[in-house]
């Protein structure tokens, strides 16, 4: 029996019905995405983590969206780069977002509080479910042959998040691993106080937020794996946590590089292809030059990556905390790979 919430058709005039049946013929944008992606492979893994198989929903309380529509609705947020309350309002403008979401003019759409609360269920109690949709479809990738496995590219970027406004002793607290005691004596003002972001610089350019740490496949710039931590901490702290016994050779910039990094590769039997970097008295020879610009050429893949990802609005979270950033790296992601996959496999 399905209890998920029944939508209701609304009628129309027949130039509405024609616009429809337009718009849902095409195949570009998000809509590449519709047909091609197996939503309802997804079913078990939602259902068991929002705990929907398990309420009897006949004992009363309202009946939730399907979670494979809403699991679709996160997808359009993100390729798209919304908010909540933008992904309802634009829900309910675009034909193009109806007809993705299987969607007609009259039928009930999700609102902002049910796409949170959605997004709240799938993390809670630590089930992680942003990172085992994303892992779940990477199965099915390497299934199909798409994630070759022949070279990983590891690299970072940074992730944006709404800039904070603190005093010295506030940001000094928070340096030191500790929370301002005033940002909860108001609770309106403490949901909006981020303590665990963190600013760096690089290239004498100030970001503030979070890194999205990831590995590609580098034939087909596919996101294998990924982490996500403050800005602050240094590409290479996450370096040997990204790789496994998979990985047959390993490219990344010189930020990557150490001998302790070197052990580790040797050690999964995977060939080193880290950038060197010249140190003072010690400048790089004619041959480590030549290497780091074969390397370079290769690894420069993953900057494609992440400007398809900022294009998607994937740089910017505006959540507050570690995990809600890290739900918003893991759907990004996910979101990158369904739409690379659909790159790939025409």
């Amino acid at each position: 029996m399905n209890h998920y919430r029944k939508t209701q058709r609304g009628g129309g005039l027949f130039s509405a019905i024609e616009h429809e049946q337009a718009v849902a013929a095409k195949t570009t944008g998000i809509l590449k995405l519709r047909e091609l992606i197996p939503w309802e492979s997804f079913r078990p893994l939602l259902e068991e983590l929002t705990g929907y198989a398990t309420r009897d929903w006949r004992k009363g309380g309202k009946p939730p969206f399907d979670p494979v529509l809403m699991l679709k609705v996160l997808v359009l947020q993100k390729f798209h780069g919304l908010s909540d309350d933008a992904t309802e309002e634009q829900i309910f403008d675009r034909t193009s977002f109806k007809s993705f979401l299987g969607l007609r003019i009259g039928d009930v759409i999700p609102d902002a509080k049910t796409i949170w609360d959605f997004k709240q269920r799938l993390e809670e109690s630590g089930r992680e479910g942003s990172r085992k949709l994303f892992d779940a479809f990477n199965l099915q990738l390497e299934a199909q042959g798409y994630i070759a496995r022949e070279g990983s590219i590891i690299d970072a970027s940074f992730t944006e998040a709404p800039r904070q406004r603190n005093s010295r002793e506030q940001n000094q607290s928070i340096k030191e691993g500790g929370r301002p005691e005033e940002f909860d004596t108001n609770p309106a003002v403490g949901r909006q106080k981020d303590s665990e972001a963190r600013w760096t610089k690089k290239n004498n350019e100030a970001h503030y937020g979070w890194k999205n740490h990831v590995k590609a496949d580098l034939k087909t710039k596919l996101i294998i794996k990924a982490t996500t931590t403050p800005a602050h901490l240094h590409d290479s702290q996450v370096f040997e946590e990204l790789l496994d016994e998979k990985d047959q050779a390993v490219l990344a910039d010189s930020a990557y590089h150490s001998a302790e990094h070197e052990a580790h590769l040797i050690k999964l039997n995977a060939e080193e292809f880290l950038m060197r970097k010249a140190t003072r008295g010690h400048a790089l020879s004619e041959k480590e030059q030549q290497t780091n610009h074969t390397i370079s050429r290769m690894r420069v893949r993953v900057e494609h990556i992440f400007a398809r990802m900022a294009q998607m609005g994937a740089d910017w979270c505006r959540s507050i905390g570690l995990k809600r950033a890290t739900q918003h790296n893991h759907l990004s992601n996910l979101v990158y790979n369904m739409d690379r996959y659909a790159c790939l496999a025409r």
